[in-house]
């Protein structure tokens, strides 16, 4: 890239277009005396006023200047760049990991992804507000025909290291497009392994209004048609990121990825995205990644009985507003939601069950007691369940001596 080009400038502007309805008075005149009017029974209809929206906000956005044509390491050609583009989509309820247009993608198979991104990540990284990244389901968008829907999860987590902090993600899909060409902007270098997988590699920043954010990001196309993107930022300049290429690359390339290998049977794994059960976030302990494994080890040794929990019990992963642990499973009393947090108090147990999630759930039987260090395991069933069995699981020796 010639860096004595100078950066591209330009200007976002949003719109926002507001509808207003006017009711207007309608005036007849007669050509002959007009008979003697009658009294009103409806007020007249005035002029509603409107005022105008403020003027929409605008933006300087600077990005490093492109230059074409020009020559990439590890690329043949490089086509001539392209200009972004963005778009957005929402879903509304709650997402799930059976998702028919991702039958790679199952809650065993993001447990297992995720404990190898936290064992991939750098030790000496610390998880803001206590978020251990976990890979989410893939949203069905109902909005959005088939061709045009998202094959595609991320696990993503704020982090701080040392001095610096930052956001990492960690996107993982499975493509049948193969590499895509080299285009001027999109990337520094591409490099083709022993292996067949090709890593492409770019550090970049784009200003807003004179605030820099860097970014750096590396991506691995596998031969199977797994593509893997470990992204990182951070406000500042490049050496404020708190993660170097090379480490962005060892994650981007390892196996615990690749879409094409499910996970094995037996594996712990959850439903959906889940909330703990009010009243348990806010917890004083810190979840760390061992201390969350210990945990997760500990359930999985309970005894379920009857319940039958699919997938197994044993993947607990941050809650999605923080400050507690929980898991999500199917089971013989329907949805099972088990929460570590605060211990819930008696009288709130005994209150009108609350629901869980985006989406209300029927709460059937709720059971909450506390460890010996003074967390709280809470079990939720969908459905009427005995407390007995409940309790049971709650009391999982290696569960409650934590």
């Amino acid at each position: 890239m010639d860096e004595k080009r100078q950066p591209r400038h330009d200007t976002l502007m949003s719109t926002f277009v507001v509808v207003s309805i006017v009711a207007l008075g309608v005036v007849v005149a007669g050509l002959t005396t007009p008979p003697e009017e009658p009294a009103l029974t409806v007020q007249p209809v005035n002029p509603v006023e409107t005022t105008p929206p403020p003027p929409a906000p605008e933006y300087d956005i600077v990005t490093p200047e492109v230059a074409y044509p020009t020559t990439i390491p590890g690329c043949e050609t490089v086509e001539p760049p392209v200009e972004s583009s963005y778009f957005g989509v929402a879903g509304i309820g709650e997402s799930s990991y059976d998702n028919p247009d991702a039958p790679w993608f199952t809650g065993p198979k993001a447990h297992l992804m995720s404990q190898a991104l936290v064992r991939a990540l750098p030790a000496d990284i610390t998880f803001a507000r206590g978020m251990l990244p976990y890979f989410d389901p893939i949203p069905v968008y109902e909005n959005l025909p088939e061709e045009d829907q998202f094959d595609s999860t991320s696990a993503l987590v704020d982090v701080t290291r040392g001095d610096r902090s930052g956001f990492i993600s960690i996107g993982v899909s499975q493509q049948t497009d193969g590499v895509p060409p080299c285009v001027a902007g999109v990337l520094d270098s591409r490099e083709s392994m022993s292996d067949g997988t090709v890593v492409d590699r770019q550090d970049t920043w784009r200003e807003v209004d004179g605030a820099r954010t860097s970014t750096r990001s590396a991506t691995a196309y596998r031969t199977d048609g797994s593509q893997i993107s470990a992204y990182a930022s951070a406000t500042g300049g490049e050496d404020r990121l708190p993660f170097s290429m090379p480490e962005l690359v060892r994650i981007a390339t390892d196996p615990a990825f690749v879409t094409s290998t499910p996970a094995p049977p037996a594996t712990p794994g959850n439903i959906a995205e889940c909330n703990s059960y009010p009243g348990t976030e806010g917890v004083a302990q810190e979840f760390t990644a061992p201390v969350v494994e210990s945990l997760s080890d500990a359930l999985a040794r309970a005894d379920t009985g009857n319940l039958a929990p699919t997938p197994p019990l044993g993947a607990l992963r941050s809650s999605v507003n923080g400050g507690a642990l929980c898991q999500v499973v199917n089971s013989a009393a329907g949805r099972l939601t088990i929460s570590l947090g605060s211990p819930v108090p008696s009288e709130q147990l005994r209150e009108a069950p609350q629901g869980l999630g985006p989406i209300p759930v029927r709460v059937g039987t709720v059971v909450s007691i506390p460890t010996v260090s003074g967390l709280g395991v809470t079990l939720v069933t969908e459905n009427p369940w005995d407390p007995a069995e409940l309790d049971r699981i709650a009391r999982t020796p290696a569960l409650v001596a934590q």
